[in-house]
């Protein structure tokens, strides 16, 4: 019964003590906000590409930097720079050897520039634009027929340049912090290629299958994101 009784006032106690801080953070920065310059740099990553729920790479760096720091609208330079790689070698398996390498890495990088259109005493609404370039690579080796069924390799690799019109809202989060939400219609081109050189020895037949097949396609795409961007940023 104690327990019962406790453990209630103890969580009361943590919560009016976390919103006994956060309150002091934000009186502290409304006085901060009186007598120091804004922050010109901003620096975080992308929550969003972190769960795979974008296109953009996982491990990416988002920066901005502000140029007009006098200015009533304020406007940023900004820029994203993201790289992936990940191995699964024949090594690699504790059960042993079953002769497949299998190797994915991707790269991306965009600048733009932002312009605030409406200012709030936490925030600010933007409007703004991307130019990105990415780069993925996906490549497949069988070293070993007798376990995989095949030997040879198969490699498939994607280029992509993406415009990106942006409206977003920053909102800021204690005296250094932010996190941003953003939407935004694209416009992609798309080059992919194949290049497969391998034998197939499952199949139904006497002789194996020889694969030796070359292919691009290039597409060209707009749409809508909703949730195109979601930055958790540290202001400096």
């Amino acid at each position: 019964c104690n327990d019962k009784v406790i453990k209630p006032i103890v969580n009361m106690k943590r919560i009016l003590l976390f919103l006994t801080a956060l309150g002091l953070i934000n009186t502290s920065d409304l006085l901060a906000q009186n007598t120091e310059k804004p922050s010109r740099w901003e620096i975080g990553v992308d929550a969003l590409s972190l769960i795979d729920q974008n296109e953009l790479p996982p491990y990416s760096l988002f920066g901005r930097f502000l140029l007009n720091p006098e200015g009533k609208k304020q406007i940023h330079l900004r820029t994203r720079i993201g790289f992936e790689r990940f191995n699964l070698l024949d090594s690699s398996f504790w059960f042993g050897s079953i002769g497949l390498d299998y190797r994915i890495t991707s790269f991306f990088a965009s600048l733009g520039i932002q312009k605030e259109i409406m200012a709030f005493p936490k925030g600010a609404l933007y409007v703004g634009g991307d130019i990105g370039f990415s780069r993925a690579e996906d490549v497949k080796e069988w070293t070993d027929a007798g376990t995989t069924g095949r030997e040879g390799f198969e490699n498939f690799t994607e280029t992509k340049w993406r415009l990106s019109g942006i409206l977003g809202y920053t909102h800021q989060l204690g005296r250094n912090f932010a996190i941003s939400l953003e939407s935004s219609l694209q416009g992609t081109n798309t080059k992919q290629n194949w290049d497969k050189d391998y034998i197939n020895f499952v199949v139904i037949g006497p002789e194996p299958e020889i694969v030796n097949e070359q292919k691009s396609i290039e597409t060209w795409n707009t749409k809508v994101q909703p949730f195109y961007q979601l930055l958790l940023t540290y202001r400096f």
